[in-house]
């Protein structure tokens, strides 16, 4: 609280429709909502107001759609080549440096580096 004014209390709700449907298409619906609260001292031009306590609520136009679905197996496949592929990419990258590296190092030791 601030100062020595009386309080005054600030509430709100939001509201918003959600509908679950599982795999099996059975549909739920629900709600879903947020809150929050806020106090604080009311001052009015160098004279205490009256406290106060404010409900706000806020339903919302929109409705959020949750559908449960599975991914197909060539999905699962397709990542495991995309990862595999990106191991041998790696790997292929971490061993072309090393050789440029060792290749510099018996350039410079023999006295060819140019």
């Amino acid at each position: 609280m601030e100062g020595d004014g009386w309080p005054s209390f600030d509430y709100y709700l939001k509201i918003v429709p959600s509908i679950y449907q599982a795999r099996s298409g059975v549909e739920t619906r629900n709600f879903q909502y947020s809150y929050a609260k806020k106090s604080y001292s009311s001052f009015g031009h160098g004279h205490r107001v009256m406290p106060a306590v404010w409900f706000r609520y806020d339903m919302s136009p929109i409705t959020v759609k949750y559908t449960e679905h599975r991914q197909p197996f060539y999905h699962f496949i397709t990542t495991i080549c995309a990862i595999v592929g990106g191991t041998f990419t790696v790997a292929g990258i971490i061993d072309s440096i090393i050789f440029s590296a060792v290749n510099v190092f018996q350039k410079a030791q023999i006295g060819k580096l140019s």
